[in-house]
């Protein structure tokens, strides 16, 4: 009998101990650079879509803890804490991830996504899980998603109309620390400034820069409309964010609250997607209203912008990264292409 009681006890201890461990709560850090505005910052609709999906599905098990507008540091220091486990998830730009891993500048060949569909079968399909999986090898974080950081970018300045690359010489631009914007902007013809995105308000208001470029809604977050006056339509190149999660803290978790990490964060990536083709169809006109001049190149003009640098940038990247991720990605272009013709 006393046997019996003792195996009866430690039966329920086992229960106990493991609905204790079952029920142990983590908390999620999401540092991000765009302030918290839902509707018209695209970090904020996919950290805000992420959290309350992950926090209802886990019932409350996991705790995600937004922190934007770069209060806890620029896209290195954001980085590097979630290398440290100092923070668990942050949204890297291609320029974030360059700083740490070398590659990723094949993501910037100018002019290589016809469109977002282009884009997406691409940044979703194998070549963006081989490149997720090389990243994670590398240095160590987890990429789970590549949302859309505002869609295709766009040159504006303040100086004078941009139509043709001639129109670019003599022009300061901002650009992100990426080794390959800054060739881009060279081989175009214009002057390539490395400048913190924190920083370029007042840089364009006081010339320390003449022109940047982004997307659309990005210049409206920025409120860039107030210190630029001229937009050409080049739609050179995918803005994109890197949803990095730190990977000891990933893999703390249990198996269930991992795939709701995993589904959260995709329909966080569905959610932002679409937020940020709603806003470009906003964009433009409230760019039209607030009084700057937006022109359109030609197709033919178009074609002068990818003479000019797109042969160069591949060159020059031959000699900065593998020639295999260059082949790799060039070949998921193209598969992306024949997928949707067909």
């Amino acid at each position: 009998m006393r046997k019996s009681l003792v195996i009866i006890m430690v039966m329920v201890l086992s229960i106990v101990i493991a609905v204790q461990v079952s029920a142990e709560e983590y908390t999620m850090k999401f540092a991000f650079q765009m302030p918290d505005d839902l509707y018209n910052s695209n970090e904020a609709s996919f950290a805000n879509a992420f959290k309350t999906y992950v926090e209802a599905t886990s019932n409350g098990r996991i705790k995600v803890k937004l922190h934007p507008g770069g209060v806890l540091g620029k896209e290195r220091e954001n980085f590097v804490n979630v290398q440290n486990n100092v923070i668990q998830a942050t949204l890297s730009s291609v320029g974030g991830v360059a700083q740490f891993y070398d590659p990723i500048a094949v993501i910037d060949i100018p002019f290589a996504f016809r469109n977002h569909l282009v884009a997406y079968e691409v940044l979703d399909g194998w070549f963006g899980q081989e490149m997720r999986a090389d990243i994670l090898d590398k240095t160590g974080v987890r990429c789970l998603e590549v949302s859309e950081c505002g869609g295709f970018s766009h040159f504006t300045n303040n100086k004078h109309e941009v139509r043709t690359p001639e129109d670019m010489e003599g022009l300061k631009f901002r650009t992100m620390e990426v080794p390959g914007h800054i060739k881009m902007i060279n081989l175009l013809g214009g002057s390539a400034t490395p400048i913190a995105w924190l920083e370029l308000y007042t840089s364009l208001q006081t010339g320390v820069i003449d022109g940047q470029m982004n997307p659309l809604p990005t210049i409206l977050i920025g409120k860039l409309e107030e210190v630029q006056k001229y937009v050409t339509l080049t739609n050179h190149l995918y803005g994109m964010d890197w949803f990095m999660v730190n990977n000891d803290w990933y893999n703390s978790l249990p198996a269930d609250l991992q795939k709701i990490v995993n589904e959260g964060a995709r329909i966080a990536n569905i959610a932002d997607r679409g937020v940020q083709r709603l806003l470009n169809v906003e964009a433009t006109q409230k760019l039209i209203d607030a009084g700057l001049e937006l022109y359109t190149p030609t197709p033919e003009e178009r074609q002068m912008f990818v003479d000019k640098c797109q042969d160069g940038y591949i060159e020059w990247l031959s000699t900065k990264v593998e020639q295999e991720w260059i082949d790799k990605f060039l070949k998921a272009i193209d598969d992306a292409e024949n997928k949707l013709n067909a």
